[in-house]
């Protein structure tokens, strides 16, 4: 599983930039669960943002103690930024995002937890953009948006 390797687009301090990083944000989710690593994710998450914390837990103890997970890949259908900045100088994106089935492996390769297959979801991803670079500060679904 390739890294995913973050678009000249998405450096930009622009709205196609801001889109283009929220999509990045969640090709580093999805990578996050295919193999593991957070590493991409949390070097673009500020370290205060508990739902980014809370996912990185999740796609890390799936893969300890011989344990895996099969799935996960994050697909962005939408994206949407008015770049006006909210009160305190953070930005939002609106996505309508869906994750691919995800089922979790013990280490005697028994399947532990099928999560079926999920509808889309909007969330919003508010960001900073701190020395040169977006950073997320919180993804969230919107009220009314589980994905069940």
């Amino acid at each position: 599983m390739p890294v995913p390797v973050l678009p000249a687009k998405a450096k930009e301090f622009s709205k196609e930039g801001l889109e283009a990083f929220a999509t990045y944000w969640y090709a580093t989710l999805g990578y996050a669960f295919e193999t593991g690593d957070a590493g991409p994710m949390l070097a673009i998450s500020d370290p205060g943002c508990k739902p980014c914390n809370a996912m990185k837990s999740s796609a890390i103890g799936g893969h300890e103690n011989g344990r895996w997970i099969v799935g996960g890949q994050m697909e962005v259908l939408t994206t949407e930024a008015s770049f006006d900045p909210a009160p305190g100088g953070s930005y939002q994106t609106i996505t309508m995002v869906r994750q691919s089935q995800v089922k979790y492996y013990r280490a005697d390769k028994s399947l532990s937890k099928d999560l079926g297959a999920k509808s889309s979801v909007a969330d919003i991803v508010v960001t900073n953009y701190v020395k040169g670079q977006w950073i997320a500060q919180t993804v969230e679904h919107l009220k009314g948006s589980s994905g069940e």
